[in-house]
């Protein structure tokens, strides 16, 4: 039994203890360190820099050219130079450039030859040879590809993602199971939920995005990614377990876009800002926020960019832009700008883009009614039907599982998951319209607004010309009450185009002589007759501006439109009445009024049944004669006294009540509304007429005012068609279109260049019917299409069709693509719409007696007899020179008005009195716009092209 333990006992000394508890632990506890101990047994014990070079991989000594070569030594302490080659180890060294790893000299070698081999043409003998054709080769070009399972979506490129490898080393690349199966994962993590919740994309398109970074951009393989990219665009594919993950099933089919110029072309971008240095890479948007920029279209779902951002390496520049910018698109190659599914003018800095599919359309849409909330709904019913689609496939798929199977994922949500961001709104859509409008980032370097500009500008006249005034088109200006819009004045060609369109503040001939003036000074414009709403009032106004030899005339329209505005449209007698009218004012040409019936009674034409003389006589009282065949019919105006003799059998014809002594009624009232024909107004407007018939008739023979459209070889009835050269009707019909282009309560930017795009789409329309009848290639192009489509217009933008051809010229090409184009005229100076309207309020130009403008731009710095009675007081028997448009002071030097002829070539201005609007060559067209280089030196104008130009010591800048 052992002794009882003694607590008060002494405890034995340390090294007792230390021995007692060595019988049972190990030696390496005993010499356990701590951490800390550890850590200061690893460092080095001095940081002093260690003396002499530094140490190679395997410890050798690195070479140094300016210790160890021999020849760079002696260039650095300036001492002769040893006539010898550099060191092999010297980057200098011609033969070895610094490398003596045998092994990389021999595959450099061998790279060389092969440069040369493949650079060498191929000679005739090995050419068509079959030389290296063996039996493998063949079987293995014609081995039978292995079926897909699941085809890809309609609509989507061949290029997806399939290509993406698990492993940046791994030699096995990964299956569309497999990128599912990556896409699923990466949407239950939690993390990149919480982080890219946040994004515009959606959560799947951000995952995808992010194994394409990974796994095709990041890659080390040399063909990974032109295995996976088709230029810039990688489409999801499709795979077999994508129905049983609704994120993954959500974005099949969708883009992915690199735009990266450099990574996907190799392309060195220059500066557009300085034009001296390449563009530097720095991050893409998604490397630096992880954000996507989209791109909505009609088609679908917004394709989603991860965008390269450049910067100029410049230390004068440092310009930054982004790889979608519109500057960048328009200065690359087209082929490559092609592959960025927007339009260089629509690549605006904005929040997102519209591809050009979508702008394309409303370009058409905003030009006929400027809908910009229509177009807006467009890309959204794109997105909505794609939804539609995508939910309907994936139900469809469950449903061959069971009804009953609850196994089946819930089917994803569209807001929030299979869309995140939404298309921009009608007043964006607007902005960016009016934006691109006005934008010069094309690659014909002019804007859409310039170019119809000059294309109006184009215009001229060989017959007969219509000036008129029109109303309606002032309801589409919000601030018309600001600048003082009353009505719209318009100046028609015989072909139906028109040359000048101004908003005016009256319809006083004073605020039309500006635009008039500048019409009337074109070369090509020189007209033989002249039709007016008002003829003959301001005869001697047109005398001075176009000569006393040419004829003016009433305009049809209005003469009969003077008696039609005071009868009652809903009267039974009314259309009866129109058509005796218009039979009162002129009858139809009776060889093609022969032919007419001729074809109506054999069947040929009016939808293929034979009329009847009855039939014939019912058609004429309706207005569906003259809306259907009133283009082969050729119209011969009365003369003056049988006008006044057919309109008082008119009247007698329709007027229910007469006084004593009169001719006795011969008309009715209405049997619904008890309410005779016409009203109290009838009678003046008929007088008055009477007196203006005399101006009515035509101021050329009936052959030169129409032109003849022969018909096609398979024309079933053979009529002739017969194009007016009345300007004023189609002046009128100018009118109606001219209301339409654009919505009520546009701004002025908005609203002018919706106006000057159908104003000048409207002549090209004109010249293309024109050509059908005169141009012997284009009338047999008309036997190879429908007769439906050979009056419309192909293309609108000729500027771009000159580009087109000037590059397949330079390829080499033989004959152009497009053989007939209208090429630009200089740009005048002339504005139109409201444009007009602000400088003339601003300007404040004089006029003289016979209201003509007495402006720099029309007359320079002249003498006149009398100014503007509304912008300066009139003043008796003294003259004023007109320094500029503000400065008005009295000389004694009298000077008489101009008469019977053409107003003289202006004379230099000084250039304070310039209202300046830039343009420049292309080649320093970006640099002006961005600012980066000012005109220096000294300062001229030059007069010699029609035009006041800026001209400096270096680069001449037109001023208009």
């Amino acid at each position: 039994m052992a002794p009882p333990v003694n607590p008060y006992q002494k405890r034995p000394p340390l090294a007792a203890q230390v021995a007692r508890k060595s019988v049972q632990m190990g030696p390496q506890s005993q010499q356990r360190l701590t951490l800390q101990q550890r850590t200061h047994k690893l460092q080095a014990s001095s940081h002093k820099k260690r003396k002499g070079d530094q140490l190679t991989l395997f410890g050798g000594q690195v070479f140094d050219p300016v210790k160890h070569c021999v020849v760079c030594k002696a260039k650095a302490i300036g001492a002769a130079v040893p006539h010898r080659g550099h060191d092999q180890r010297c980057p200098m060294n011609r033969k070895t450039k610094g490398i003596t790893n045998p092994q990389v000299l021999q595959q450099q070698q061998q790279d060389q030859k092969l440069k040369a081999h493949f650079a060498a043409p191929s000679k005739e003998t090995e050419k068509m040879s079959s030389n290296n054709t063996t039996t493998d080769s063949v079987q293995q070009f014609f081995a039978k590809r292995p079926a897909k399972n699941l085809a890809a979506p309609s609509g989507t490129s061949t290029t997806n993602c399939s290509n993406i490898s698990n492993d940046n080393n791994a030699n096995t690349l990964v299956t569309p199971e497999d990128l599912c199966e990556g896409v699923t994962a990466t949407l239950e993590d939690s993390d990149f939920c919480k982080t890219h919740g946040r994004f515009r994309a959606p959560l799947a398109m951000s995952a995808i995005a992010a194994i394409v970074v990974d796994k095709v951009i990041n890659s080390k393989k040399s063909n990974q990614f032109a295995d996976c990219f088709d230029g810039l665009t990688t489409v999801v594919p499709a795979s077999e377990n994508m129905y049983s993950s609704p994120g993954c099933h959500s974005i099949v089919g969708q883009c992915l876009l690199l735009v990266d110029w450099k990574r996907c072309f190799g392309l060195d971008v220059v500066c557009p800002h300085c034009q001296k240095e390449y563009l530097k890479t720095t991050r893409t948007n998604f490397s630096r926020n992880k954000i996507l920029f989209p791109v909505f279209g009609l088609s679908g779902p917004p394709a989603w960019c991860m965008v390269q951002h450049y910067k100029c390496p410049s230390a004068s520049c440092k310009a930054a832009f982004a790889a979608n910018d519109g500057i960048i698109l328009c200065n690359l190659p087209a082929y490559a700008a092609a592959s960025y599914p927007v339009e260089s003018k629509y690549a605006l800095s904005k929040h997102s883009h519209v591809a050009r599919s979508a702008t394309d359309v409303f370009d058409l849409i905003m030009t006929t009614c400027g809908n910009g909330d229509l177009c807006s709904r467009l890309l959204y019913n794109g997105v909505n039907r794609a939804y539609m689609e995508r939910v309907t496939d994936c139900c469809s798929y469950n449903s061959m599982k069971g009804q009953n199977d609850k196994s089946a994922p819930k089917h994803i949500e569209k807001e929030g998951e299979f869309i995140s961001t939404h298309p921009p709104a009608g007043d964006l859509i607007r902005d960016a319209y009016d934006e691109a409008s006005s934008s010069p980032f094309t690659r014909w370097k002019i804007s859409d607004h310039d170019r119809h500009t000059r294309e109006i500008q184009g215009v001229g006249c060989r017959l007969s010309c219509a000036e008129d005034h029109t109303h309606e088109v002032t309801k589409n200006c919000y601030g018309r009450s600001r600048i003082g819009a009353t009505a719209l004045w318009d100046i028609g060609t015989d072909t139906g185009e028109i040359a000048s369109a101004v908003l005016v503040p009256t319809t006083a001939t004073a605020d039309l002589s500006h635009a008039a003036i500048q019409v009337t000074r074109r070369p090509n414009f020189n007209p033989s007759a002249i039709c007016s709403d008002r003829w003959p009032t301001k005869e001697d106004y047109w005398a001075v501006l176009l000569g006393k030899e040419v004829t003016g005339r009433l305009g049809l329209f209005h003469f009969i439109k003077r008696i039609l505005r005071t009868i009652r449209k809903r009267h039974i007698d009314y259309y009866r009445a129109l058509n005796l009218l218009l039979d009162a004012i002129c009858y139809y040409n009776q060889h093609d009024y022969d032919q007419l019936l001729g074809a109506l009674k054999a069947g040929t034409i009016g939808g293929g049944s034979k009329h009847t003389d009855e039939d014939i006589a019912d058609l004429k009282m309706t207005k569906h004669f003259r809306k259907r065949y009133g283009k082969h019919l050729r119209k011969h105006i009365r003369p003056a006294n049988v006008i006044c003799e057919r309109l008082n059998d008119w009247f007698v014809q329709f007027k229910v009540t007469a006084s004593e002594g009169a001719r006795p009624p011969l008309g009715r009232t209405d049997p619904i509304t008890n309410e005779p024909l016409f009203t109290q107004d009838t009678k003046p407007a008929v007088d008055n007429c009477k007196l203006k018939a005399q101006h009515l008739q035509d101021p050329l023979p009936l052959q030169q005012m129409h032109s003849a459209i022969e018909p096609v070889e398979n024309s079933a009835h053979g009529l002739t068609q017969h194009a007016s050269h009345r300007g004023e009707s189609n002046l009128e019909a100018f009118h109606l279109m001219l209301a339409h282009f654009g919505n009520n309560g546009m701004r002025e930017s908005l609203a002018d260049n919706l106006n000057l795009t159908g104003a000048a789409r409207h002549n090209l329309s004109i010249r293309h019917k024109m050509r059908l009848m005169t141009d012997e290639t284009t009338i047999r192009q008309r036997s190879k299409m429908p007769s439906a489509w050979e009056d419309v217009v192909s293309y609108c933008n000729h500027s771009e069709l000159i580009y087109v051809n000037e590059l397949a010229k330079e390829a080499g090409y033989q004959e152009v693509p497009f053989p007939v184009v209208e090429s630009l005229v200089p740009d005048t100076g002339e504005r139109f719409f409201s444009e007009c309207l602000c400088w003339i309020k601003n300007q404040r130009p004089p006029h003289d007696e016979q209201d003509l403008c007495l402006c720099h731009k029309c007359y320079g710095e002249r003498p006149v007899s009398v100014v503007n009675k509304k912008h300066a007081p009139a003043v008796e028997n003294t003259t004023t020179t007109i320094n500029n448009d503000s400065n008005i002071s009295n000389v004694p030097n009298p000077w008489p008005p101009p008469a019977n002829v053409r107003p003289p070539i202006p004379v230099p201005i000084p250039i304070a009195a310039l209202p300046f609007i830039w343009t420049h060559p292309p080649d320093l067209h970006t640099t002006f716009l961005l600012g980066a280089a000012k005109p220096t030196g000294h300062i001229a104008l030059d007069w010699s092209r029609g035009g006041a130009h800026l001209m400096t010591s270096s680069v001449p800048i037109e001023a208009k």
